[in-house]
């Protein structure tokens, strides 16, 4: 008890800004209206486990998704309830931010001091991405924590003692669990391995080759065992997921092909461009000192950038794990360029700052935050009140966005197939949704709309448009007759 007084006496800073960063981000929890694709189907993993219903959506054993985010929805929704709003679950994603910030705190503490360790928390917490991206219930913020917990794990592995090794892995595999890009890890660690070995003298070469560093692995990999098991027991390989994960960029969008320097262009917009100035100040800064956590980050931030710009299909979430060991260095130049001030002036200097970041950041996300909306809201959740009003309980209902069907509708849903297999698809369905906004659905699919009456009287069919969207909801049989099956 004692001890843990004094850790938080100790960091009260910290638990300050995590407060205050918890009511900020508090008010976003019911941002972008309804859930995207992505969040609909980790969503609706939860909800099936919650159920004891297995690791499924509709039904359908999910092999794409690792367990991390669809099991703290699950465990959320256990302790809060199922809410219609969605707030529960992104207020879960609002969590794993918060647990990002501690995380960067935590190491660029222990590597430089508090104030850096502070620093960079705030830095990585208003950087506009990161900021836009909190509320979304997605793996992006979850990974970044444990991916840069197990980069920074193994880093004072080698240089500060052997017992951190262990944690490297244990993090490692919350990585990949969470997303399977953490097998980026590996490349990254090589590198960490070759360069300690060059180096970094005998006590580092020494750690390098005790028991510890090779008994380590084993660690991450019993946390995994779990899930290796269960991804055999259903689908015949324990790499099922990681195989369908590995073909997801080179699939999507197969006539799309982006610059290989996209990244590089988006990461002053990710970062906001004082932050992204740091960071290149700070890069020019470890150069010069040769210091050697600062050179490691950047390495690190290199690799990830470098790797996923090799991919034909580029977005910016994929590179998002750069974020923390960016910010590190960018609070590291604002840190030791205060360093010979007054502890009051520097808290001042270093508090304006910040503040001032802080409000440049919030004229970029508040409007995105407030009047940013997902692509078919709100006329799609009107039509899947329209669906659970009409349908039989447990029904099952065709759509190109199955996974949003599925969770709003809690109908069974499945994807529309090609159009020679339509009518069979159709009798063994009750409804089906036709959207033109959805890049999923089959080209064929719109154009059945004109089959559809809109009769806002009837409860075999309905038509809910804006001035974008349009979202139709047509009983299988009354559609059946009218294609003349």
């Amino acid at each position: 008890m004692i001890r843990a007084r004094r850790l938080v006496i100790g960091h009260w800073p910290m638990a300050v800004l995590l407060a205050l960063f918890g009511i900020l981000y508090s008010f976003s929890v019911n941002s972008y209206g309804m859930f995207l694709w992505d969040e609909a189907e980790y969503a609706s993993i939860g909800r099936s486990v919650l159920r004891g219903q297995a690791f499924a959506v509709s039904g359908v054993p999910n092999s794409l998704r690792p367990p991390i985010l669809p099991l703290a929805g699950a465990a959320s929704m256990l302790l809060f309830g199922e809410q219609s709003d969605d707030s529960i679950l992104r207020g879960t994603a609002c969590g794993f931010a918060l647990l990002a910030l501690l995380c960067v705190y935590g190491f660029a503490a222990a590597a430089f001091d508090r104030t850096t360790g502070l620093v960079a928390a705030a830095l990585l917490g208003i950087a506009p991405f990161f900021w836009i991206f909190v509320p979304l219930f997605m793996c992006e913020i979850p990974f970044l924590a444990f991916f840069a917990a197990a980069v920074w794990f193994f880093y004072f592995g080698a240089y500060i003692h052997q017992r951190f090794f262990v944690w490297s892995w244990i993090c490692w595999a919350l990585a990949f669990l969470t997303r399977y890009t953490a097998s980026l890890f590996l490349p990254v660690i090589i590198l960490f391995i070759a360069i300690a070995w060059w180096q970094g003298g005998p006590d580092t070469r020494r750690r390098l080759w005790s028991p510890t560093f090779f008994l380590s692995p084993l660690a991450g990999f019993l946390l995994l065992v779990p899930w290796l098991t269960r991804e055999y027991l259903t689908f015949g390989s324990p790499l099922a997921g990681i195989r369908k994960a590995s073909h997801q960029l080179q699939d999507y969008m197969p006539g799309v092909s982006m610059p290989w320097n996209v990244y590089l262009r988006h990461m002053p917009a990710m970062l906001s461009l004082e932050i992204a100035a740091l960071f290149v100040a700070g890069v020019i800064w470890a150069f010069w000192k040769r210091d050697r956590f600062s050179l490691h980050n950047v390495l690190v931030a290199a690799v990830i950038l470098t790797w996923f710009s090799c991919y034909r299909y580029k977005e910016d979430r994929m590179v998002s794990s750069a974020l923390p060991f960016m910010v590190v260095i960018a609070a590291v130049v604002l840190t030791k360029a205060t360093a010979s001030l007054r502890p009051l002036a520097r808290g001042a200097v270093l508090g304006g700052l910040l503040a001032g970041f802080f409000i440049l950041n919030l004229r970029v996300t508040h409007p995105i935050l407030a009047h940013r909306v997902t692509v078919g809201y709100p006329i799609f959740l009107d039509a899947m009140a329209f669906l659970r009003e009409n349908a039989t309980p447990g029904a099952m209902v065709l759509g190109a966005n199955s996974p949003q069907i599925h969770w709003y509708s809690n109908m069974l849903s499945t994807n529309i197939p090609e159009r020679d297999e339509l009518p069979e698809a159709l009798r063994h369905s009750e409804w089906m949704v036709i959207t033109n906004f959805e890049p999923d659905q089959k080209p064929y699919v719109f154009e059945l709309r004109h089959l559809v009456a809109n009769d806002p009287t009837s409860r075999l069919s309905a038509v809910f448009q804006d001035n974008e969207c349009v979202t139709v909801v047509v009983r299988s049989d009354m559609l059946l007759r009218a294609l003349g099956e």
